[in-house]
């Protein structure tokens, strides 16, 4: 009889270590976490726009051929009609979904406003809806009733491009774009917002993005020279490809020698490159660290009447790509290159495509040409944002 009480307490111990694992797998699996843009997909979404030469009905049906496609639209608007201009461009309707939106915003630049998306084992996602330098987009709020799913609110400002994740806990931010979008936070201060909100575990701050995507308002780059482009989003110049690999831009000696502009980048994307390969994951790894050849400098002069003085330089960027399950859409410069470069530009590119096959083995690298785009300031990533399965 001695022994019953001894195997009461066993299975009391053992009921209660059940318990205890039991209660812990289900808290991790609840658990939320920030989307990267490489992981598996359940769309890749666009505010619909013929503007910019119809580059989102072009992309969106390109993408259509393998994967999915969600493209919001203005509750007045025809899908119909919308569903021609995507025929032009080969669109497979059958994996495009269309949403129909109250006062759908005029803005394309989804990425930069649009919702951060958490997600957790279970499939079960919620929005983060930030201000949009210092709006709060009525977009994400519509999205969430849609969808049915929660929305969370950060007082922070910030922008999709401007953020960097791997899908594990890390951040990349560039502190020459925060320090200027939350002009009365320190650099602590915002950090500590981004993890509360992102629900993270590390964040890397690199220091200045590249020339281009300075703001206009800094003033010349170089002589009459100006930027054209947001102070410093992380976008044009770096991003994970998966959850332990990040690519960034790099300049060469060569080219630093062709003009201030280039030597500048070169300065800045050098200081980024030592911080990342300093730097630790939130597992406490290193990170890999991979440079790809910087896109060409573009300067084009201001139509006459608007600032007619002045030349402009486009944000161009290999690095401002649309990843899909599928797909990886690469901008491209051949076609905007001079004939005198023309030849240097296409071999770069072929340097670029080899780099991006060895980090998505899996997908197809399509070509497509960007300085449409660049020319009002933003790239593919900047119109696009990708819903998670």
């Amino acid at each position: 009889m001695s022994y019953y009480p001894h195997i009461r307490q066993k299975l009391l111990y053992i009921l209660f270590l059940s318990f205890f694992f039991s209660c812990s797998r289900n808290e991790n699996s609840g658990s939320y976490y920030y989307t990267a843009d490489f992981e598996p997909s359940a769309s890749t979404c666009f505010i619909w726009t013929t503007d910019f030469y119809e580059i989102i009905p072009q992309v969106a049906g390109l993408i259509s051929q393998k994967d999915n496609v969600t493209l919001f639209i203005d509750e007045n608007e025809s899908v119909n009609s919308i569903q021609q201009v995507l025929g032009k461009y080969n669109g497979n309707l059958t994996n495009i979904r269309i949403v129909q939106v109250k006062d759908n915003p005029q803005n394309a630049w989804l990425r930069d406003f649009g919702p951060a998306y958490l997600k957790n084992e279970r499939g079960e996602k919620k929005i983060v809806s930030f201000n949009y330098f210092g709006k709060n987009m009525s977009f994400n709020h519509q999205l969430a009733a849609k969808l049915n799913i929660p929305l969370i609110e950060s007082p922070l400002n910030s922008s999709g491009g401007a953020r960097e994740v791997n899908g594990k806990g890390t951040l990349i931010l560039c502190k020459a774009h925060e320090l200027s979008v939350n002009k009365s936070n320190r650099p602590e201060e915002i950090e500590k917002a981004y993890i509360n909100a992102l629900n993270l575990k590390k964040v890397i701050w690199l220091n200045e993005g590249i020339p281009q995507d300075d703001s206009e308002l800094d003033g010349p780059l170089f002589e009459q020279i100006y930027p054209n482009g947001v102070k410093g989003h992380v976008d044009e110049f770096c991003r994970f490809v998966d959850d332990k690999t990040v690519i960034i831009s790099s300049v060469t000696e060569r080219e630093a020698k062709t003009h201030p502009i280039l030597a500048e980048a070169k300065k800045r994307l050098d200081e980024n490159y030592e911080i990342l390969i300093n730097s630790i994951d939130q597992d406490g790894n290193k990170l890999k660290v991979i440079q790809v050849p910087f896109a060409p400098l573009l300067v084009f002069e201001r139509p006459e009447g608007v600032n007619a003085s002045k030349y402009m330089t486009l944000v161009t960027s290999y690095m401002n790509f649309i990843v899909t399950n599928s797909l990886v859409i690469l901008p491209s410069y051949v076609s905007s290159a001079k004939e005198l470069n023309r030849n240097e530009v296409t071999a770069k590119e072929e340097i670029v495509v080899d780099i991006f096959k060895r980090v998505f083995p899996s997908k197809e690298i399509i070509r497509f040409p960007a300085e449409d785009l660049n020319r009002f300031s933003g790239g593919f990533h900047c119109i696009s944002i990708n819903e998670p399965l």
